[in-house]
């Protein structure tokens, strides 16, 4: 197996995640409903708008796509800790926590634009609270799926510490990260910013690895 271009891989899929992620984000957030306050008339004008319901479409695959290659990128980054922690148990488990967010944050996004899809069909008629609890709804799910990212970053962070492969600024910092995760809905945005970026990190991480890994050499017939 060529373990330097493995790594390269999904250390790419890993930066095309989180341009997907936050494109997906972006798109879906056109049509969802996730704050209570917004009055009936903007709901339903949110909802009947074909260029929103359009967005939304394409919000929902590219999702998808983000998390799919979020998964690839856990499995590269698994092999990185396997190797620096010597084959600990615990570098497992990044990626469950990268499935429990990817299919929170598909569950979530989901109920949050499905009274748009419905309202595409003339036999819906959408009711402004019903909206506003499936979108409140949708936002819990999301949010709550950075619990899946805690788990990542403690575990990255935990493994990164005992190699010494990170200063201890930066360990602190990821440790702060895993908590405001762990906070989820209360700490919304910026615990999703915050993960992003230390998403990032991993990322650039991943591929320096996978530079300083020899590639295999064919063998000669």
């Amino acid at each position: 197996m060529d373990e330097s271009g493995a790594l390269r891989r999904a250390g790419w899929a890993g930066a095309a995640s989180v341009v997907l992620l936050v494109a997906a984000v972006a798109l879906c957030y056109l049509v969802g409903v996730d704050d209570p306050s917004m009055s009936d008339s903007d709901i339903l004008e949110r909802l009947n708008d074909d260029g929103r319901q359009a967005a939304a479409g394409i919000g929902v695959p590219v999702l998808a796509a983000g998390v799919a290659l979020l998964l690839w990128f856990a499995t590269g980054l698994r092999r990185v800790l396997d190797r620096l922690s010597g084959g600990d148990p615990l570098a497992h488990a990044v990626v469950p926590g990268a499935a429990l967010f990817g299919g929170l944050m598909i569950t979530g996004v989901s109920l949050d634009v499905g009274s748009a899809f419905a309202a595409w069909s003339d036999e819906f008629t959408a009711d402004p609270n019903t909206v506003r609890a499936l979108g409140m709804a949708g936002q819990v799910l999301a949010l709550t799926g950075l619990a899946g990212c805690a788990v990542v970053v403690a575990v990255t962070t935990r493994i990164a510490h005992q190699a010494h492969a990170l200063p201890t600024w930066a360990i602190w910092v990821s440790y702060a990260v895993a908590v405001l995760c762990m906070t989820g809905f209360w700490s919304g945005g910026m615990a999703s910013a915050a993960f992003a970026l230390r998403l990032i990190g991993a990322v650039v991480a991943v591929l320096r690895m996978a530079r300083q890994t020899p590639p295999v050499p064919r063998a000669t017939p």
